[in-house]
Order: structure tokens, then C-alpha cells, then sequence
């Protein structure tokens, strides 16, 4: 605490903040303005094209020579008509039910994995926690199409590597063995790919959150008694807990729009057994030319991440409060 000269002037305060009588000092709009730049590139690169999509998704395509940007090309307004259409088709269901499953074991296991070695981490030397650190770093710095074309390698049926190894055991016979040729050893396949991608930031994220542990707390737990496991569950999981919501929330949004891997593991043709939703969008909006049924499929993406989106600004809120 300073101490005030009587009949001193009062200090100078942060601008931004409140005076004696709640009167706010002048630079309060400082943060505002810094931040307007972002918001006008955001209201040009992201707010124009959502509203073409919301446009097409209430309108009518009456030709294949369906014009996206021409300002004189006009489609009767058909209101919820394209939503009724794509709602009642069975095989957006099934779409979305295979997107739902692809996205829970993508996320249960990249979190699982994460979350292991987040913990070894924290238990090896120095030297061993650099080296796993940098690995990680190189593997979150590959770019997505590199990493794919990687595994499809892996996995070839003729000279792939894991067919090969797996050969070499004793009954198992596996050359030859193609693994796309059933959808569900080939999204196997790709989940692989996906969570190989999301393991370095959420393992690199769980390790600082691990560090932010009190020692004390962890030292007095191993004094009284609590094993391993009992100082894990009761303890580091509980701290880790907002960040585990977090990440766990951005893997979901991440996971539920996998798009790259799927399309270029199968050569930019995706069979039907390995349509998610961002491949059945883009399929049926671009590849077959019906845009307002794509921008529909789109909307409705959108509109079932925003409830995960909600949770993950309210989480974000709740810990700010916390601080």
C-alpha cells in the first residue's frame, strides 16, 4: 500500500479503469480499437460467405448451371423446404450417425493418449522430456496431406510396412491384405492418422497443466498414504479438469469436420462407407452440383457446433472468473 501526501493530487490511473466515483478514465476504448482490425478481416473473409450459405440453404436450384456469384441470377425463396428434404433423407443419418461414432473414438483416444503422455512427461528426466517435447513438436508441424499420404504408405496392400511386420508373426498372415477395402479397417486407418495429428498439442497442454500442480499438494497426498493412481484420481484430475473440458470441446469441433484425411486417403473419392459429414457437404454441394443441398448439410454442421461451441465460451467464462 502507498501512502498519499495530504492535499496531493491522486495517482494517475490505468486507463481503462474506474475513478473514486465510477467515472471511466479516457483510453478505455484502446482495447476495442485494437481489436477492430480483426473483426473487419473476420466480416469480410468469414461473415459474407455464411450468409451465401444461409441464402442457398433457403433457396431453390432449378438448373445444374446453378451461377453462385452472379448478381443477376435469381432462385425462388423456398423457405425450410430444403431442410424438410435433407431431415427426412435416411442416408444423411447415417452420414451423421457414422460422423458421431468416427468423432467420439477419435476424441476418447487422442484425449486418453494425450493425457498419458502428459504424465510420463512429468516423470522422466530432463533430457527424456526435451526429446519427447521436440518429437512432439515435429509430428504437430507436419502438415495434414504429408502425414496421410504417410500412412496410406503404411498400409499399402502390396509393399506397406505394418502388412509386412504383421506377416512376420507366427499364424497371422497378412500379405496382400488390403485395408480399405472394408470401410471400417479403412476409418480405422484414418482415425489413426487424425489422432496422430491431435496428440502432440493436447499431450504438450495436459504437461503444462500438470506442471501448474502445486508440489505441496502432491507431496502431502504421497504423505499421507495415496498411491500413484489415488494422487492421479484425486488430485491432478481435479486441477486439470477445466483444461480437460476444453480441450476435450476444441477436439470434438475439431474431429467432427475431419475433411482432409478421409479425402485424400481415398484418392479425392470417397466410397460411400467412408462419407462423414464434411465429405457427404462437399460431395453433394460441389461434386454433384447441388449447391443449395450442400449449403443445407452445411448449416445444419454449423448449427449442431454451435451448442459445443456455447459450452466451450461458457467454460472459458468460468475459469476467467475463477482467476
Amino acid at each position: 500500500m502507498t501512502a498519499t501526501v495530504p492535499g496531493a493530487p491522486p495517482p494517475a490511473l490505468v486507463p481503462g479503469t474506474t475513478g473514486r466515483r465510477g467515472r471511466r478514465v479516457r483510453g478505455g476504448g484502446l482495447p476495442y480499437l485494437l481489436i477492430l482490425p480483426t473483426v473487419l478481416v473476420l466480416l469480410v473473409v468469414v461473415a459474407q460467405p455464411l450468409f451465401k450459405i444461409v441464402q442457398l440453404s433457403l433457396q431453390k436450384q432449378e438448373s445444374g448451371k446453378f451461377a453462385l456469384f452472379h448478381s443477376g441470377a435469381s432462385t425462388p425463396f423456398v423457405g425450410l423446404a430444403n431442410f424438410r428434404t435433407v431431415l427426412s433423407d435416411s442416408t444423411f443419418w447415417t452420414v451423421l450417425g457414422r460422423t458421431a461414432a468416427f468423432t467420439a473414438i477419435n476424441v476418447v483416444l487422442s484425449m486418453l493418449i494425450g493425457i498419458g503422455i502428459a504424465v510420463l512427461l512429468n516423470r522422466v528426466s530432463t533430457w527424456a522430456r526435451l526429446t519427447l517435447i521436440a518429437v512432439l513438436l515435429f509430428v504437430w508441424a507436419i502438415p495434414t496431406t504429408v502425414s496421410t499420404q504417410v500412412f496410406y504408405w503404411l498400409f499399402n496392400n502390396q509393399f506397406g510396412a505394418v502388412n509386412y511386420l504383421l506377416d512376420q508373426l507366427p499364424g497371422v498372415h497378412m500379405q496382400g491384405h488390403d485395408w480399405f477395402a472394408d470401410p471400417h479397417q479403412g476409418l480405422a486407418v484414418i482415425a489413426a492418422v487424425v489422432i496422430w495429428g491431435a496428440v502432440p498439442l493436447l499431450a504438450i497442454s495436459l504437461h503444462a497443466g500438470i506442471g501448474q500442480i502445486p508440489k505441496e499438494v502432491l507431496e502431502s497426498a504421497r504423505c499421507d498414504g495415496a498411491g500413484p493412481w489415488q494422487a492421479f484420481r484425486h488430485i491432478t484430475l481435479p486441477f486439470l479438469a477445466p483444461l480437460l473440458v476444453i480441450l476435450t470441446t476444441l477436439s470434438v469441433i475439431w474431429d467432427f469436420g475431419v475433411f482432409n484425411q478421409i479425402w485424400f486417403m481415398r484418392t479425392g473419392h470417397p466410397e460411400p462407407g467412408y462419407q462423414t459429414i464434411g465429405i457427404y457437404m462437399y460431395s453433394t454441394g460441389v461434386g454433384s452440383s447441388h449447391y443449395n443441398t450442400g449449403a443445407t448439410i452445411g448449416v445444419l454442421m454449423m448449427l449442431g457446433l454451435v451448442g459445443v461451441m456455447v459450452s466451450y465460451i461458457r467454460q472459458l467464462l468460468r475459469i476467467g472468473d475463477a482467476a
